[in-house]
């Protein structure tokens, strides 16, 4: 079922007067729970056109977008999960779809294109098939390359009387213009966005909770349309020349030569 989701701006040194306020109400997901901290590390690479046509939907305020990146989380581990997603959104209306691959396996699974052989429990007709197929047909139709690295911590809750609602709040933005999937665990040459600021994400399915309502309003916050993907690749502005023969080298490179496929994508 698609999911709403608003995006709020705020500052460093709001988060734990914001946490103190929602935990009578939520818990920690299990990912924040297991780590130190209670935060874990997302690793996204993004793709688009060489035209960066994603990057320009966004900036035009075109309703109805979607993203199609490929995300990980924490340490590199060669059977760690990763997930091909494609996230599409109308407006604060979102629906995402993914197909989990091991780490050790993506490479090989990005250049031959054979989801049976290495995506998880892909039987005909399965999600797991339906999402990879979609992720592999918009890189066919799109002829999408990897675009940037992008970065951030991550703490997690659930209302604890109804898990569709999720509130995250996500620091440290950063990202990468080095980018290959076999470095998406690789901490290096990266340029910080959003500095001393953090993302507050509300996930819900019908509205939010009226108590949530009003912590909104006593720290006086307004939903943004904010989008990490962008607020990255704008850091690297003023290394547009660079930006744009990382991607037009990408194209030729043989790591991405993707698998051509004639499903049917509905």
């Amino acid at each position: 079922m698609p999911r709403i989701e608003y995006k709020y701006s705020i500052h460093n040194g709001m988060i734990q007067d914001l946490i103190r306020e929602i935990s009578p109400r939520v818990k920690h997901d299990y990912y924040s729970e297991i780590r130190p901290g209670k935060k874990y590390t997302v690793r996204s690479i993004y793709l688009d056109t060489s035209a960066l046509d994603f990057y320009q939907e966004k900036l035009s305020g075109i309703k109805r977008r979607k993203k199609v990146r490929v995300r990980g989380y924490n340490e590199a581990s060669d059977d760690g999960t990763i997930f091909l997603e494609v996230k599409r959104k109308n407006g604060p209306t979102i629906k995402k779809s993914r197909a989990a691959v091991k780490f050790k396996n993506l490479g090989n699974l990005m250049s031959e294109g054979d989801i049976k052989k290495y995506v998880f429990s892909t039987k005909s007709g399965s999600q797991q098939y339906r999402s990879a197929n979609y992720f592999f047909y918009y890189i066919q139709k799109l002829s999408l390359i990897p675009a940037i690295k992008v970065m951030y911590e991550r703490e997690a809750f659930f209302y604890k009387f109804d898990e569709r609602l999720r509130i995250t709040f996500d620091s440290n933005l950063r990202s990468s213009l080095n980018v290959s999937f076999k470095n998406l665990h690789d901490e290096e040459n990266l340029t910080y966005a959003m500095p001393g600021k953090a993302i507050l994400e509300i996930k819900f399915e019908t509205e939010i909770p009226l108590w949530m309502q009003n912590i909104l309003t006593r720290y006086n916050l307004g939903s943004q349309a904010l989008s990490k993907y962008t607020n990255c690749l704008e850091t690297h502005s003023k290394f547009e020349r660079q930006l744009q023969r990382s991607l037009h080298g990408l194209a030729k490179y043989n790591e991405f030569k993707y698998y051509h496929r004639n499903e049917r994508i509905e």
